[in-house]
């Protein structure tokens, strides 16, 4: 029913006895019309005229009427020239009102979206600069709920897209720089397509809602004049909890959202949404303005880095004193730059190192190979400065972390029957199926192919959904455009509980309610990415124990029927050694029914607790062969960072 939608500049400036031309590099110029001294003026970004063959205004040349919707619009509303006095408008969203186009054309309605009046991170400062017009018939005002969440939705997609293009762009703009419009047509008629979507299921809910409310009026009339007939006090019935439960009984005990207020509009994703839920998740996880993602930060250089190992003191004196006697031979040996180190030498150093590593919850198997790596490094080493040991120190300290946190790389010793890992880039997995499928940077996969997956997996309370969001997150603001996959369909909550988090970031979210086979939603999810031209889809799952037998056959049964491309196991920083434990059940489960599928990588929630304690994550990775992906660093969405060598080797050895 729409029938078109304009993104175009506005400029606000002072002239004389003039018009202006916004022009198009796809379009005829937009005459702006002259008001008083001032005239706004600008350049069509973006235009599009979705298949509208019902309720058309539009004449045989449709670029020439179209171009005098426009100006209507600019004059009418933008420069108040005989503007609707019954013009509805929004301080906190689009505006509308209905332009009249000639004694031999409908009235149409021009419903726009101020990009100053947008309050989000999103956004860049160019964008605020910016308005997106959708028209359309006026007889279908009432049919079409929702354009301002589409319009909001558009907007903040192409400045994603325009910053992208900026950023690419190598040529010096000498006026505003516009970008290719047929490159954005992918992700235009995909979030069109939802639009679509979600008005015909408003419509068939509509229809259902008002059949159960006229059954229920007529049941209540019967029941209200059989109750009526009664004589004398009826009795209570108390229900044992065998009996059915009706949808009014539910209704009335559900106390989740405020009845005042409706239970909130029903969202793009089919889910009524809870305004004070999103609201709150906003306040909570939208990172500040201006403010650096963790992944962005820059640990810092262990060029100065003062490399230190004093283990926490023990009671037994001796034993301090006969490790700081080692530590003066230990330096005094290797100040001498005519003998090369001995493994005499070097034993009571790393005997103190060892006893330091294991203070900060690193398993003692771990720590005998980084003390081992260290050792291999050093030994038959002639070192003459204190400078030159620290330096040696150092680098094979970075030699031993980097091979525990980069499976890949083989690993060190300690860790008997596990197999070197592969690495984890969960960015560079994303673009480079794309490109194999033929998308362009920035806008999504190309329709039809398959997109990348990810599922998380856990167990109860650690976090994967936040962690998914936080992911998600990560990858928008990289240029991706991934889809939700709702596939907890067992806890109560969780399909609203991943709808706040797809509302709080614009991204579409994909779900089968409850009680259904996760399973073939995720399934669903993948094709209905692949159709959208999503190009990459994030499976949540059901928190599960361990140790629960049937709950991990059926997420081994999701693993081997999405055949994802990446498994993300997802557990707390600061579990310990039970962590390994519910790694190793959860790995055997996967494995199980013979489709061997391993986890590919972890994802730890609550990293900022644990302090300089950084060893449970460190020895979790070097005694499975599992390279830990991300880190969540606080609450927000933006507190996500890989963990590095310089960052774990600051935390150990400071």
């Amino acid at each position: 029913m729409i029938e078109s939608i304009t993104i175009f500049t506005k400029a606000i400036c002072t002239h004389y006895h003039t018009h202006h031309l916004l022009t198009s590099p796809y379009l005829s110029p937009f005459v702006i019309y002259q008001h008083a001294s001032i005239f706004i003026g600008g350049t069509v970004l973006y235009h599009n005229q979705p298949n509208t063959p019902h309720h058309t205004t539009l004449a045989q040349d449709n670029k020439e009427n179209q171009r005098d919707v426009v100006n209507t619009f600019i004059s009418k509303v933008l420069l108040g020239e005989g503007k609707n006095k019954n013009a509805t408008t929004d301080d906190d969203g689009p505006c509308r009102e209905v332009l009249s186009m000639g004694s031999n054309q409908s009235p149409v309605v021009a419903e726009w979206l101020d990009g100053s009046s947008i309050n989000s991170d999103a956004l860049n400062e160019e964008c605020k600069n910016w308005i997106v017009l959708a028209v359309y018939p006026e007889v279908a005002i009432r049919k079409l709920q929702g354009v301002d969440a589409l319009l909001s939705s558009l907007m903040k997609r192409y400045s994603l897209y325009y910053e992208h293009h900026c950023k690419q762009s190598s040529k010096q703009q000498a006026c505003l720089f516009v970008p290719p419009p047929n490159e954005f047509e992918s992700a235009f008629h995909s979030i069109i397509r939802r639009f679509q979507d979600q008005l015909a299921a408003n419509a068939s809910s509509n229809s259902l809602h008002s059949l159960e409310k006229r059954q229920n009026k007529k049941q209540s009339n019967q029941s209200s004049s059989n109750n009526n007939n009664k004589k004398g006090k009826e009795k209570r019935v108390w229900h044992d909890g065998n009996q059915k439960i009706t949808k009014a009984a539910l209704a009335e005990l559900d106390m989740s959202k405020d009845k005042n207020e409706g239970g909130g509009e029903v969202g793009p994703d089919g889910i009524r949404e809870d305004a004070r839920a999103i609201a709150d998740a906003k306040a909570a996880y939208m990172p500040n303005v201006g403010e650096k993602p963790a992944w962005e930060e820059e640990d810092e250089s262990l060029d100065d880095f003062d490399i230190s190992w004093n283990a926490p003191k023990n009671d037994d004196t001796e034993d301090e004193e006969q490790s700081a006697s080692g530590i003066r031979g230990f330096f005094s040996n290797l100040l001498s730059p005519n003998r090369p180190l001995t493994k005499s030498d070097l034993e009571p150093p790393l005997k103190q190192m060892q006893q330091l590593l294991t203070s900060k919850n690193v398993a003692p198997s771990t720590a005998q190979a980084i003390c081992g790596v260290v050792e291999k490094q050093l030994l038959g080493k002639k070192v003459g400065t204190l400078v030159g040991v620290k330096r040696a120190v150092r680098h094979a300290l970075e030699d031993a972390v980097e091979r525990i946190l980069r499976p890949e790389l083989g690993g060190i010793g300690g860790r008997a029957g596990v197999k070197a890992g592969k690495s984890v880039d969960v960015l560079r997995g994303v673009v480079e199926k794309r490109e194999r499928g033929g998308g362009m940077f920035g806008i999504g996969g190309a329709k039809g192919g398959r997109p990348y997956v990810i599922v998380m997996i856990g167990i109860n309370g650690v976090g994967k959904s936040t962690s998914l969001a936080k992911i998600a997150y990560y990858l928008q603001s990289n240029q991706c455009n991934p889809l939700l996959a709702a596939c907890d369909t067992f806890r109560s909550g969780a399909v609203e509980q991943l709808s706040v988090h797809a509302s709080c970031l614009s991204l579409p979210l994909y779900h089968q309610g409850y009680a259904k086979d996760p399973s073939a939603v995720a399934k669903n999810a993948i094709n209905k990415a692949a159709e959208d031209g999503n190009d990459v889809v994030l499976v949540d799952t059901a928190g599960r124990m361990q140790n629960n037998v049937p709950l991990m056959k059926a997420l081994a049964k999701l693993v081997t029927e999405t055949k994802p491309d990446l498994v993300l196991f997802v557990c707390e920083a600061l579990v310990g050694n039970d962590g390994m434990d519910q790694l190793t059940m959860f790995q055997k489960a996967l494995n199980s029914g013979g489709h061997p599928r391993p986890i590919d990588g972890i994802v730890l929630t609550k990293f900022d607790t644990v302090s300089d304690k950084v060893g449970a994550a460190l020895t979790l990775t070097h005694l499975t062969g599992v390279p830990i992906a991300f880190c969540g660093t606080g609450q927000k969405y933006n507190h996500l960072k890989p963990l590095s060598v310089p960052f774990v080797i600051q935390n150990l050895f400071s």
